[in-house]
């Protein structure tokens, strides 16, 4: 069976599951506590970075952007990029800046800050950066 290497707040791992149910393909979801560096997921992805998927051939494949492409083009229905090459480039488009962008200037300051650090015992909360994340929302979703 699919294996799904994930953690429910990354918003990679996300839009994996999202791709996944959208397909609707079975896959077991596994919670890895990718901060651990367990020796056997690192295995797997050497960055030690979520998700990770597993196929049940052996084949491992790591980084969102990586599997859900993979997925796309081993299952084409329902397409999930667009139905034409300038619809899928925009759609590309979107999902790098909201990788990239978004995630550095937003996600990553409030799931760092306000949860990984307050409630899974990473250390202390920086206010800052927490403020910092909440007036950027503002901004990119304008």
């Amino acid at each position: 069976m699919r294996i799904l290497y994930h953690f429910w707040l990354s918003p990679f791992s996300r839009k994996v599951r999202i791709a996944l149910y959208e397909k609707g393909l079975d896959v077991e979801l596994v919670v890895e506590k990718y901060w651990d560096r367990r020796q056997e997921f690192l295995a797997l992805n050497p960055a030690g970075q979520v998700p990770v998927l597993s196929e049940p051939g052996g084949a491992v494949l790591a980084d969102s952007q990586a599997i859900v492409e993979y997925l796309e083009e081993c299952q084409p229905e329902p397409g999930l990029l667009g139905p034409d090459p300038l619809a899928r480039a925009e759609c590309r488009r979107l999902i790098a800046w909201f990788d990239g962008k978004f995630y550095s200037e937003v996600t990553d300051f409030l799931l760092r800050e306000k949860l990984l650090k307050r409630f899974m015992g990473m250390g202390e909360p920086r206010s800052d950066l927490i403020r910092a994340g909440r007036q950027n929302i503002g901004y990119h979703v304008d």
